[in-house]
């Protein structure tokens, strides 16, 4: 019975887009793994794939995204080439077994969500605040949170620190990654999802991997966590130790190394 598991968020861990190809020269041969109405979106190296391949056979390899179930979907490599058996999608208000909902997560995340500001009150409550001339689309994700897609010229003057404060005292996180500011509850939490998992799965050891903020959790609860040298979250906790690497080499890093850790008898370390 496999006994560990590698639980990582997928954009900007796993997955690139062409921008942080641009923004982080990679060396190494990729492919392209997400197409959306025929334009290429992200891209996987071709040794993470084999990696997480190997990680696969190993012990769990579990997805863990922001996205949707329809966004996450659309990631080639994990519907032809690697099928997950478990992913966790929707910021963790989603366990997908087999490519459909577990009832079991779905009845305990709706019953949190009763604590939380709806997302139809959010929405009017951020359409009030003076970043709300800077959007430039609204997109609710399941029902469950929303995004706003900020336009280009506005990103450097985003007050996130402030947002944050504020997204707080409703029982809400926030997060931008990219040209995306998510609004998220605060019951929607990857590491929930995961360890809900770890107990489901008897899971004895957990890797966990995030570039942002909303990943943090993930990071810290994770027998062993790691963070893209790149990763927003750095920003709010410099105590996480990040890759030596940035980019798409990141991706490399992290898996080479969980691997390694999941094939030897030695107590895991960061390193």
């Amino acid at each position: 019975m496999k006994k560990c598991a590698f639980a990582s968020d997928l954009d900007r861990t796993l997955i690139y887009s062409h921008r942080m190809l641009e923004q982080y020269a990679y060396e190494g041969s990729y492919d392209l793994v997400e197409v959306l109405d025929e334009r290429p979106l992200s891209y996987m190296s071709v040794e993470t794939k084999k990696t997480l391949q190997m990680i696969h056979q190993t012990g769990w390899f579990i997805p863990v995204t922001t996205r949707t179930t329809a966004q996450y979907e659309r990631i080639t490599f994990f519907q032809q080439e690697l099928k997950p058996e478990y992913a966790v999608t929707t910021n963790g208000g989603c366990i997908l077994h087999h490519g459909k909902p577990l009832e079991d997560w779905q009845v305990i995340v709706d019953e949190r969500l009763r604590e939380c500001m709806p997302v139809r009150d959010m929405l009017r409550a951020i359409s009030e605040l003076p970043v709300a001339a800077w959007v430039k689309r609204t997109r609710t994700a399941e029902g469950r949170f929303l995004y706003l897609i900020m336009k280009d010229e506005h990103l450097s003057h985003i007050p996130l620190a402030e947002l944050k404060l504020w997204g707080e005292e409703r029982g809400w996180q926030v997060s931008l990654q990219g040209r995306k500011l998510y609004f998220i509850p605060q019951p929607l939490n990857k590491w929930a999802a995961v360890a809900f998992l770890k107990e489901r799965l008897q899971l004895e050891y957990v890797y966990g991997a995030g570039d942002s903020l909303l990943d943090a959790d993930l990071i810290r609860q994770a027998d062993t966590g790691f963070a893209p040298r790149h990763g927003e979250v750095l920003d709010f906790d410099p105590s996480l130790e990040p890759t030596a690497a940035s980019g798409m080499a990141a991706a490399d890093e992290i898996t080479a190394c969980v691997i390694e850790q999941m094939t030897t008898a030695k107590k895991p370390s960061i390193r």
